[in-house]
């Protein structure tokens, strides 16, 4: 059974609730307030990054793995779209590289939240902001579940 909130209300302390949680597993003596505001990076970039699956899937790939370079990114991108059962064309594995290179791996990097060298082709995670953090958490464990 789903809960919907009816009001503005119940959906910030639903907010307010799940990231009090995240905040105690992380081990973050902080309260909410405190982390958002003391963020580097602002709310608003913060849910314009995670507003893109695939931006999601590139960032958990990089916060598992550390560094990578673009065709591993590809790759898991395409996984997590679940189009392994069918081999992509050529020019569909093209077209998701360069989404990735030209769009989502600038927009992250701008955000600060990697670092991304494009004459290598190589993409490290470094994202500074416990905020981000915590808010990529969540996105994780609501898309894991």
């Amino acid at each position: 059974m789903w809960f919907y909130p009816s009001t503005d209300q119940e959906l910030v302390t639903m907010s307010n609730d799940a990231f009090e949680l995240l905040i105690r597993e992380h081990g973050s003596v902080k309260p909410l307030d405190d982390v958002l505001v003391d963020g580097d990076v602002s709310l608003e970039v913060i849910l314009d990054v995670l507003a893109n699956r695939r931006r999601r899937y590139v960032l958990y790939y990089l916060r598992e793995h550390g560094t990578a370079v673009v065709e591993s990114l590809v790759e898991h991108v395409r996984t997590r779209e679940g189009e392994t059962a069918i081999a992509p064309s050529p020019s569909e594995q093209r077209r998701l590289r360069v989404e990735l290179l030209h769009t989502h791996l600038p927009k992250l990097a701008s955000a600060d939240v990697v670092r991304f060298e494009r004459a290598g082709e190589f993409v490290e995670y470094d994202a500074q902001s416990e905020a981000f953090e915590l808010f990529l958490e969540l996105a994780a464990n609501v898309e894991e579940s």
